[in-house]
């Protein structure tokens, strides 16, 4: 098999290793002795290493290599590593994001890290002559003794590194494993393998050398690593063997001081019978015996089956999934509106059978597309850590609700909003500590970002406790800009001004930096988020912060609707705006500034013609029904002449429509009829200022 054969796989899991790698970095710089964080670190990064090496992607394997140098200081430095040895970490990671890239576009590094390379270098350098006067003598003192005493492996950890890990609560696994005796790639196996190993804890120490095995370059079938777990010997050992051209095995604590028991070999499903008991080696009593892979259910020829929890599949095959799942919710909607008009009680239950199974699979098919907001949060906590440093900035990142689920397609569009809003709270919403303690407040401000589900939506929010938005020097700065005139100023409140800030264009920065202030922000956030079917709104109070809302749907992909007829022609209204259906012969018609309006809930309600503003003729109000609904930021009720029902839609490009349809609708759907019914824009038509 070409190795190539593997590259979605490295690109997938290396984006991965990537993203963790910033989130503990930022995690071991607030918390340097965290030595779970510290452990999962090295395990990163180091699979990182193996797998540009086993790829054969030199520059990406040598930059991780001396990452790992470096990273060295956060386990024997009393205070972790300094600001330096973190940005230039942070720096490496930037790096090898480019690189991922760059391989992913054109199959070969073109960034030459060689700068970066040999600054770790000096930096290491450095923290070896810092630390050499303090260890000098203690480690002529360890080394004597270890020549003494340790009976170790020659090639396994010391007896002061195992009793340092048993000191912590954990103990040394030494894992022996033997290839198949057919596998193919045995290098590539061998290093998947380790690997498996290292799920349970930090590799010590590998024979033979891992540097060999990351190259590839085996010429033994025989492989002993050495890991620093808290988890059992047996679960170790079982791990290992999940790994394809793996024939046998075993797990066996070693001990400082001690030879470790004699480990046991054999085939998976012999691994427990061939297991001695504690007798048969009365003169290694001190050490535990060997644990060996447990057998749970033998198969056929004796070998163990292993079922793979979850599988990779290509995007694209989710959306040719998702596309042939909306084409069959057309015809079932149509097969369901023959049987309704058919007459034939046998062909209705089979029609409502066939329907509950469909939506069934639906549902299972978007599940399937749904995927945590957990991969763009997660870029966040590096990001703040960098802006805040760049402002002078001490700021407290709480993260909430990362494994709410949207569908992919929502996701990957959700990252650029998120990032705007991120920006203009650090620059704009968030104070210096000296400001902030003038006012009262503690120096370090806070940033939240959260995600939750509210009915078939998802909120996305974004607080700060800052300083809030200032109407009056909004509504000044509006005014210079020509946004609004000089007498609307002293009438401005918050909620118009956060208005204004929504304006093309505008705001509010004195000057222009590489955070905010080119005036693109928050016109580009709404933008983009009504393009993915949503919302986005602030709230804010004075001095106290403020909160941008972005309000989502789960799927672009099928879209629950209320279908009403204007002019004749069938129209469809998002169902998650909809609050509910009047009849306006029910209420009193009222006139307000020459606008029709009714009073519901004693609150006043304007309704707008939706057949004037489609382009078509104007519904005569007396027979009309009115849908009340959210558009923008307003409650309205838009006059229809007929309420058809509720309906699943699969939405579609816009097809040839008027100019003025064009500016209130957002696609279409085919119905079961063969109709076409346009999605009406409710974003849009808030906007709009003629009422009916």
């Amino acid at each position: 098999m070409d190795i190539s054969d593997y590259l979605p796989m490295f690109l997938a899991e290396g984006r991965e290793h990537l993203q963790t790698l910033n989130l503990s970095l930022v995690k071991i710089e607030q918390e340097p002795k965290d030595r779970e964080t510290i452990n999962d670190i090295f395990r990163v990064a180091h699979t990182l290493k193996g797998m540009s090496a086993t790829m054969g992607f030199a520059r990406m394997a040598a930059l991780t290599h001396e990452m790992e140098n470096v990273m060295e200081g956060m386990k024997t430095s009393e205070h972790g590593l300094g600001r330096d040895a973190l940005d230039a970490l942070f720096g490496c990671l930037d790096v090898l994001e480019s690189l991922v890239d760059e391989i992913e576009e054109s199959g070969s590094e073109v960034s030459d890290p060689s700068d970066l390379v040999a600054k770790l270098k000096q930096i290491r350098t450095g923290e070896i002559a810092a630390e050499a006067a303090l260890q000098g003598a203690a480690h002529e003192t360890a080394s004597s003794e270890v020549a003494e005493e340790d009976l170790s492996d020659a090639n396994g950890p010391d007896a002061e590194v195992i009793a340092s890990v048993e000191a912590s609560g954990m103990v040394v696994a030494r894992v022996d494993f033997v290839l198949a005796a057919d596998v193919d790639m045995p290098g590539v196996r061998t290093y998947l393998a380790v690997r498996k190993a290292e799920e349970h804890g930090e590799l010590l120490a590998c024979e033979p050398d891992i540097g060999v095995i990351e190259r590839g370059e085996i010429e033994t079938t025989e492989i002993t690593v050495w890991v620093a777990t808290s988890d059992e010997l047996a679960a170790v050992a079982e791990t290992v063997l999940t790994q394809d051209g793996i024939a046998t095995c075993t797990a066996t604590r070693a001990v400082a001081g001690k030879r470790p028991a004699a480990a046991v070999t054999a085939k998976p499903a012999e691994l427990v019978a061939a297991a001695p008991p504690l007798a048969a080696a009365p003169t290694l009593a001190a050490a535990p015996p060997p644990v060996a892979a447990k057998e749970t259910a033998p198969a056929a020829g004796g070998a163990k089956q292993h079922k793979a929890q979850t599988v990779r599949v290509e995007a694209e095959r989710l959306d040719q999934l998702m596309h042939m799942m909306g084409e069959m919710v057309v015809q079932r909607t149509r097969l369901e509106s023959i049987a309704q008009h058919a007459g034939q009680p046998d062909l209705q239950t089979a029609v409502n059978d066939l329907s509950r199974v469909a939506q069934s699979l639906q549902q299972m098919v978007m599940q399937v597309r749904m995927v945590p907001v957990e991969s763009v949060f997660m870029r966040f906590p590096r990001m703040v850590r960098d802006i805040a440093s760049k402002l002078g900035k001490t700021v407290d990142l709480q993260i909430k609700g990362e494994d709410t689920e949207l569908d992919r397609t929502v996701v990957e569009a959700l990252g650029d909003p998120l990032v705007h809003l991120v920006r203009n709270a650090m620059d704009h919403g968030l104070e210096g500590p000296d400001e902030r303690t003038a006012n009262g407040k503690p120096p370090g401000g806070t940033l939240e970002i959260s995600a939750e589900h509210a009915g078939g939506e998802v909120l996305i929010r974004v607080r700060e406790d800052g300083r809030g938005i200032n109407a009056a020097r909004v509504a000044k700065i509006a005014a210079e800009r020509g946004l609004i005139t000089a007498d609307q100023v002293p009438n401005i409140t918050t909620e118009d001004a956060i208005e204004l800030l929504f304006e093309p264009g505008f705001s509010t920065a004195e000057v222009t930096t590489d955070i905010s202030g080119r005036g693109v922000g928050m016109d580009a956030v709404r933008t983009m988020v009504r393009n993915l079917g949503g919302d986005c709104t602030i709230t804010s109070v004075l001095g106290k912060g403020s909160t941008a809302t972005i309000r989502l749907p789960l799927s672009l992909a099928i879209l629950p609707a209320l279908l009403v007829e204007v002019n004749d022609a069938p129209y469809a209204l998002p169902l998650e705006r909809v609050e509910q259906t009047i009849r306006i012969s029910d209420y009193t018609l009222r006139s307000i500034k020459g606008a029709k309006a009714i009073v519901l809930r004693e609150k006043i309600l304007p309704l707008y013609d939706l057949g004037w503003l489609l382009g078509g003729t104007s519904i005569d109000p007396t027979n009309a029904a009115a849908v009340v609904c959210r558009a923008g930021a307003n409650r309205v009720g838009l006059l229809v002449e007929k309420l058809v029902g509720q309906q699943e839609l699969v939405t579609r490009p816009l097809p040839a429509v008027t100019d003025a349809q064009r500016a209130l609708v957002s696609g279409g759907a085919v119905l079961g009829n063969g109709q076409i019914a346009l999605i009406v824009d409710l974003d849009a038509l808030g906007k709009q200022t003629k009422a009916a």
